[in-house]
Formats: C-alpha cells, sequence, structure tokens
C-alpha cells in the first residue's frame, strides 16, 4: 500500500559524515552554519570550500553545494522557531530532496532540536513528518514516467543517544497511521463504499487482536438504529456500525472515538450545488482517522480503553431517499425532525453514540466529523473547531493539537443553541432555527446525544484536507490521528477530570 513508509531510517552516532547523502545544515544567519554539528563533522575540504563559497551566495529558502567531497544543503531556520513553522521546515526538506533528485540525506538531531519538545519528541517528529511529506497519493493511479517515481532512499540521522532509534521507529508508526487515514480519504467515492470502511475495520482487528463488533443492516435493524436506516435508504449501499474495543489498560477509564463515516454525500434530496459535491468522497474522514488511530494504538501499544465506533453510509438521491420533514427513532428512543437530508453527518454519529452508551461504559466520548460548512466561514482552513460540554479538558486537548499539529480552535457549546435546534413534532432539528451559527447547532445535536457523558468534538471540515501552507500534497491531511496519540500519551489531566 503506498500509505507503508519506504524510506530507510538510520541512526547512528555522530561521526565524520563520508558520501552518504546530502548533509543538511539549518541557519538562522549564514555565519551559523560554521557553529553547527553538521559542519563541524564535514570533511576538512568541504568545511575550507564552504567558509570561502558561502561569503559570495545570497541563500534565500534553501541551497545546495555540491563539491568532489559531497553535498551539502543549507536550509533557513529562524533561531526561535515555533513548532508549527519547523513541521511545516522538515517536510519542505524532504520535498526539496525529492524535487531536486536526491536520494539520501544526513541530519545531526542537535542542529535541528527546538525547545517545544525533548531531544527524542524531536527525533520522532522529524521521522514522521518526512514519512508525512513522502506520501504522494497521486501514485495510486497516475501512469509511472518513463524514468520511474524518484523516492529518497535514505536519511542518517545522527545523535549521541542511543534510545533515538526507538523515537524514530515510533515516529514512522504514527506516520504510517496518518497516511493510512489519508489514503482512504482520498480514495474516490467509487471504490470506498460502507462495506469497505467494514473490510478495512476488519484488517486492523486482524493484525492487532483487537475485538470488532459490525452490525450489518438487520442487526441495525434490531438495535433500533433509525438514523443511519434513514440515511442510507438512497443508496444501494448497504450501511453497517462498527465498534472497534482496544484495551491494553482496561483500568483506565473507558473513552469512545466516533468517527463519521459517509463514504459519499450528495447532500440527498438537499442535492449540493455544483463544485460542493466534488470532494464529498471525503466526507467519511473522520470515520478514516478514527480506523488509524486504533491501528496506531495496537501497534505502539499506547495504554488507553478504547472502543471506537464508525457508522458507514452513502448519503445518495433515488426514490427512496429519506425526505425533509421525515421522523427518524435512534437507538436511545430519541426522535429527530430532518429539517435537512445534507445534515445527514449528525444523525448518523446520534446512532454511534447511543450504542456505544447502551452497550459499554463510556467516561468520555470524543467525535471526530466533517459536519459543518459553518466552522470554515469561522476559522477558515488553519484550524478545527473545538467544542466540549465541560471546559476543563479544553487545556490538555490544546496541548495534544499543538504538539500534534492537528490544530484547533475553542467554540461555544452553551445551553443557549438547544433552543434553536428544537422541534415541534419531535425531540430534537437535525438543523438551526437561524442561517447562523451551524457549527454550534451540529456540536449541539451531538451533545444532546451525549449526555451526561463529558463530550468532545472536533469538527474537522476546515482541516479535511491540506491547503498550500501545510508543505503537504495535495488531499487529505488524516486529522485527528497525531493528536489522538498526543492526548492518551499524555493522558493525565484528561484523565483525572473524567475519572
Amino acid at each position: 500500500m503506498i500509505y507503508k513508509n519506504k524510506i530507510n531510517f538510520s541512526v547512528e552516532a555522530p561521526r565524520q559524515v563520508k558520501k552518504e547523502g546530502v548533509v543538511v545544515i539549518p541557519f538562522a544567519q549564514e555565519k551559523d552554519i560554521f557553529s553547527k554539528h553538521a559542519f563541524l563533522y564535514l570533511p576538512e575540504r568541504m568545511r575550507e570550500f564552504l567558509k570561502k563559497t558561502i561569503p559570495l551566495v545570497k541563500i534565500q529558502k534553501s541551497h545546495f553545494f555540491d563539491t568532489p567531497d559531497g553535498s551539502v544543503m543549507c536550509v533557513s531556520m529562524e533561531k526561535d522557531i515555533t513548532s508549527r513553522k519547523w513541521f511545516v521546515l522538515i517536510r519542505t526538506i524532504l520535498q526539496t530532496l525529492k524535487t531536486s533528485k536526491k536520494s539520501s540525506a544526513v541530519i545531526f538531531l542537535d542542529d535541528f532540536y527546538i525547545a517545544d519538545f525533548s531531544i527524542f519528541e524531536c527525533a520522532r517528529q522529524i521521522a514522521t513528518n518526512m514519512v508525512l511529506s513522502d506520501f504522494d497519493f497521486s501514485r495510486e493511479f497516475k501512469e509511472i514516467p518513463k524514468e520511474g517515481w524518484h523516492d529518497i532512499k535514505k536519511i542518517t540521522l545522527f545523535a549521541k543517544d542511543k534510545k533515538t532509534q526507538d523515537a524514530v521507529k515510533q515516529g514512522i508508526i504514527i506516520g504510517e497511521e496518518t497516511n493510512r487515514a489519508r489514503y482512504l480519504s482520498n480514495l474516490p467515492g467509487g471504490e470506498v463504499t460502507p462495506a469497505t470502511l467494514i473490510s478495512v475495520a476488519k484488517e486492523i482487528a486482524k493484525f492487532s487482536k483487537v475485538k470488532l463488533i459490525v452490525l450489518d443492516e438487520k442487526k441495525l435493524k434490531a438495535e433500533g438504529a433509525g438514523g443511519i436506516l434513514g440515511v442510507a435508504r438512497g443508496s444501494k449501499e448497504k450501511p453497517y456500525l462498527c465498534a472497534l474495543e482496544y484495551r491494553s489498560d482496561p483500568k483506565l477509564p473507558e473513552v469512545h472515538l466516533v468517527g463519521k463515516g459517509v463514504t459519499f454525500d450528495t447532500g440527498g434530496l438537499h442535492v449540493k450545488p455544483g463544485d460542493s459535491m466534488n470532494d464529498m468522497y471525503l466526507d467519511m474522514s473522520g470515520g478514516a482517522s478514527v480506523l488509524s488511530a486504533v491501528a496506531l494504538f495496537a501497534r505502539l501499544q499506547i495504554p488507553a480503553n478504547i472502543v471506537a465506533l464508525v457508522p458507514a453510509v452513502e448519503n445518495m438521491v433515488s426514490g427512496e431517499s429519506y425526505r425533509p420533514g421525515d421522523i427518524l427513532k435512534t437507538i436511545s428512543g430519541k426522535t429527530i425532525e430532518v429539517g435537512s437530508p445534507d445534515a445527514e453527518g449528525r444523525i448518523i454519529v446520534a446512532d454511534a453514540i447511543d450504542y456505544g452508551k447502551k452497550h459499554f461504559n463510556p467516561r468520555a466520548i470524543i467525535e471526530f466529523s466533517t459536519l459543518t460548512g459553518a466552522v470554515m466561514a469561522a476559522l477558515g482552513t488553519k484550524a478545527s473547531g473545538l467544542f466540549t460540554s465541560d471546559e476543563r479538558l479544553v487545556p490538555p486537548l490544546y496541548s495534544a493539537a499543538e504538539k500534534a499539529g492537528d490544530y484547533a480552535w475553542h467554540l461555544p457549546l452553551w445551553d443557549e443553541y438547544a433552543e434553536d435546534i428544537k422541534s415541534h413534532v419531535a425531540d430534537i432539528w437535525n438543523v438551526g432555527k437561524s442561517r447562523y451559527g451551524g457549527a454550534m447547532h451540529g456540536a449541539q445535536f451531538l451533545w444532546e446525544f451525549a449526555k451526561p457523558i463529558p463530550f468532545v468534538h472536533f469538527d474537522i471540515a476546515p482541516r479535511m484536507v491540506t491547503d498550500g501552507a501545510d508543505g503537504l500534497q495535495k488531499g487529505s491531511l488524516g486529522y485527528g490521528v497525531k493528536l489522538l496519540f498526543e492526548l492518551f500519551s499524555n493522558f493525565g489531566q484528561f484523565k483525572k477530570i473524567i475519572s
């Protein structure tokens, strides 16, 4: 699979560099180059050459110096660079090496250390972000060029501590599982159906010994999952709900991860106009990230007690499609008046939340979905919307988001918004009475089903795909996989609040 890492990462103790790849040297000012570890370990002739040549060259973002003794890539790195810019720098280094047809590179870890992370975290992040940067979904369907695809074959990381190797291995796995989410989300709607998502869940369960429960149409009817069944009515593809149980430490509080799995969204009878439908194969991004997070946790044996729930449907147009004004009865017995068939994600997620509460014992629910366009009007494309029923959860969630590079911004989940989604004929309406505040209406809708369990909702529509500033290939971002790793790897504060 193309999401698997192709780069050979090697960790060695610092030594003089031989002709084993481009030596990458970061600098804030050109004079800084001559004090970097990478420079000091170059052969003497190369050091003398650079001392004479660099003052004659005005280096912008990066510059290659090729000599008979080897190559050097000098890259601009601010003195007090933020982690946000640092992530992009690492990704850009790999992209520059690829476009310059280089095959291998050498990095001295100490040269790239930043205060936001420990030295081992820096090593892990370098590996993760290079694996992310190397992922190129376009290879899945494009014809192979005559000269073949150019790949980076090896990255050598010089580090003083042998334990760095473990951090790099961990970083590779994080990158691979984030790329799994990106790969699944990028696949066309004709390639990924609800049944496909279930096959992925089965694959994960098989290799990781995670317990899997699959509810097909018959079992969904037996559960009374009228939300999932109602949304799926318009498609020939049958709906599913899957639950993956990962319990490496059952003593920890049980946390439910819920991911929206709409494998294609036409908008139903409220058909999406023109270009608005083109990228709706990505509407299962939340589900892809939740499945990939479980795979990541299993591979790294992260201490956790998790149930991951993914409702999988298509929202299509046909004579069988559910209609505006329909009333759907969910697993909990709560009824939903359909104000818009294009607000289908919250309906299927409601049933998933209900199923989890009915059959398990959640102490917290964390949900990921490409839920609203309204959140993009509020935040643009730089951060996902973060909503929570417990304000005390915001600091650990923010911390995890920043360390992961999965940025989020806190928006209100107030009781006042509940008034906007009241129905005259059912328990709840799936849209708001006003065109304003749509992101809050979606979050409040989900909270009505999650109550009274501490609830977190990430509206990931703004980060569904990369933008030009991410330093990654066009397509899915795989949002949430790295965030969940950081949250559960530093679980203390979150655990204390929900226990």
